[in-house]
């Protein structure tokens, strides 16, 4: 992965490549494409001597604006697929549109750029009716732009002139009335609740330029991947193919989940995948598990009481930022992780694990299995809750197997 950064003492654009290295914190641009001559590439930007206030391209106003956010949000990087990618090289390019959705979900900010929305008046001066060109906006038409909008925790829109309009939670009304996504995706609920057939009515009348991309914009919202093909000829036809390609990624990965048998999992994540680690890989996932662990029992419910823990609107966002936070750590292992939201419940009684759970003089591996057994409260009233408890029960699992907890 490639980000962006302004070099202050030079005032120099500088590309910064991450493929070895930790990536930094970094927020991330969704945009609509201008005419292509107007974007920076690749190579305008590789050799690092373009300066701050370059006016060459428009595109330069898009690095700009980035800039001013990254700095404001007290971040140095960012990341446009304009420039980040060197598409002349396929296997990058290959790589790149499988990461896209991780690397959208991974972003501390997603700032929305809407070219198309303004909020001046005729005369130049601010005014708010900026509602009825939001709703109208071609972003919302097109087709990358869809894993863009779902990804990302943190999603900020902005009208051309740089002003801030809202974020994702605040129009979430909006956003939903326009898209004909339901709230609770706009909300973070893991998108592998909903159908495909559900999700793939989501992409209704958005487009791409390229006509296999109306296929490859939807590998991180389906979890499938393919070869990235493209060929000349018509494009509704070049479109179909792509599409029966991607359909039959989605039909044979959902053979293969149907047949538990191929499948052993360590709680929600595969067993296989686990295997193929390295020894480097497994000890760096020891620590994120312990990070995991620490926020899970520290941060998971910090203000929780017997008073609120009824509360089913705090509980369910807390269950599902653990789920979404286990699942990009075990991704970042190429480990596979499903929601798997099935085990029996048997206990009775919810106060005395939920006081072993609060204990913090207690072992981590007996907090959580506090929480764990206090599933049976949390579930009878909050359905949704599962998907935390689904995490903590992988922790546990994944713990247990790596022998830094005991059976």
């Amino acid at each position: 992965m490639r980000l962006l950064r302004l070099d202050a003492k030079n005032s120099k654009w500088v590309l910064e490549d991450f493929t070895r290295k930790t990536v930094p914190l970094y927020a991330i641009l969704s945009h609509t494409w201008g005419c292509d001559g107007d974007e920076i590439k690749f190579d305008d930007v590789a050799d690092g001597q373009r300066a701050y206030n370059d006016t060459s391209k428009p595109g330069y106003e898009k690095l700009r604006f980035c800039q001013k956010l990254v700095e404001k949000d007290g971040l140095r990087y960012f990341w446009i697929d304009t420039c980040c990618i060197k598409k002349s090289d396929g296997f990058e390019l290959q790589r790149s549109l499988a990461s896209m959705f991780y690397w959208y979900q991974r972003a501390i900010r997603c700032y929305v750029w809407l070219a198309d929305v303004s909020i001046k008046d005729a005369t130049g001066k601010l005014e708010s009716k900026w509602e009825t060109p939001f709703s109208t906006s071609r972003w919302f038409e097109r087709g990358w732009t869809l894993q863009e909008l779902l990804a990302p925790d943190n999603v900020s829109f902005f009208s051309k002139e740089g002003k801030f309009i809202g974020d994702k939670k605040m129009l979430a009304a909006t956003i939903s009335t326009v898209t004909r996504i339901p709230s609770p995706a706009l909300s973070g609920v893991d998108l592998s609740r909903f159908s495909t057939e559900e999700r793939l009515s989501w992409t209704k009348g958005r487009i791409t330029t390229m006509p296999e991309d109306s296929a490859y914009c939807l590998f991180g919202l389906l979890d499938v991947e393919l070869p990235t093909l493209y060929a000349d000829g018509e494009y509704t036809k070049r479109k179909a193919v792509a599409m029966e390609r991607l359909q039959k990624a989605v039909d044979d990965k959902v053979a293969v989940t149907k047949q538990p048998e191929n499948i052993i999992r360590i709680g929600g994540a595969s067993y296989t995948d686990l295997t193929t680690l390295t020894e480097d890989q497994l000890a760096a996932l020891d620590t994120d598990l312990a990070e995991f662990c620490k926020w899970l029992l520290d941060g998971f419910p910090p203000t929780y009481t017997e008073k609120t823990i009824g509360s089913g609107e705090t509980l369910t966002k807390l269950s599902h930022n653990a789920g979404r936070r286990l699942k990009r750590l075990l991704t970042k292992y190429s480990v596979r992780y499903d929601d798997l939201s099935h085990l029996d419940s048997s206990v009775q009684s919810w106060k005395e694990p939920w006081g072993r759970y609060r204990n913090k003089k207690a072992t981590a591996q007996k907090r959580v299995q506090g929480l764990l057994e206090n599933r049976w409260y949390w579930t009878m009233k909050h359905e949704e809750v599962w998907t935390g408890m689904m995490a903590a029960i992988t922790l546990e699992a994944i713990m247990v197997w790596r022998g830094t907890w005991k059976r």
